[in-house]
């Protein structure tokens, strides 16, 4: 039942009609409060714009979920206190935000979210393994042996030595030969 022209619908009645999905009840309710609920918003976000697309955002919300609006006391109340939990929450998630921001510029954090590979980054570095690897293997075995001791397997020099039952000058002897020889197949392959 609709109230008389020039009368304020109650806010009982305003509540049952949304629940009845009418429309023009949520329109009444939005041209009432909306003004005020803007400025209530504001004062939590000191952002117009997004103190009215919260309130916005609260009008929907209660379309959406109509069917289950049970307000109890005051719908007034009930709206206020719907703005000031969102925007209690949306300041909540920008604090959580900028915290996130300052500490991805961490160079530290950096670190540890490095960007995917790009395919053709993977293409050249599986390249250039390749041209290593062709490289490795044409070294003499003695001096190979002692290249992948000490880079694949992480080995000291002292480790090697014992390892390969030869002095820790013979272990820097071959590292020094198998470097000079793998610069001169570089030098071979840019040119």
């Amino acid at each position: 039942m609709r109230q008389p022209s020039g009368l304020a619908p109650s806010t009982s009645d305003l509540a049952r009609r949304i629940r009845d999905a009418d429309p023009s009840a949520l329109e009444a309710l939005f041209r009432e409060h909306y003004g005020a609920l803007c400025r209530f918003a504001d004062r939590y976000l000191h952002d117009r714009a997004a103190s009215e697309d919260l309130v916005q955002d609260v009008f929907t919300s209660i379309w959406a979920g109509r069917l289950r609006l049970d307000v109890k006391g005051s719908l007034r109340a009930y709206l206020f206190a719907a703005v000031r939990n969102r925007a209690l929450n949306l300041r909540k998630h920008q604090l959580v935000e900028r915290d996130w921001e300052r500490d991805e510029a961490l160079p530290d954090v950096r670190l540890l979210h490095r960007a995917p590979r790009r395919p053709d980054d993977a293409l050249e570095d599986d390249e250039r393994l390749g041209r290593l690897r062709a490289a490795l293997a044409a070294l003499p075995e003695r001096c190979r042996l002692v290249m992948q001791l000490r880079w694949d397997d992480q080995l000291t020099h002292a480790e090697i030595a014992q390892v390969m039952g030869i002095t820790i000058k013979g272990v820097e002897r071959q590292l020094a030969r198998g470097l000079r020889a793998l610069r001169e197949r570089t030098r071979r392959d840019l040119r």
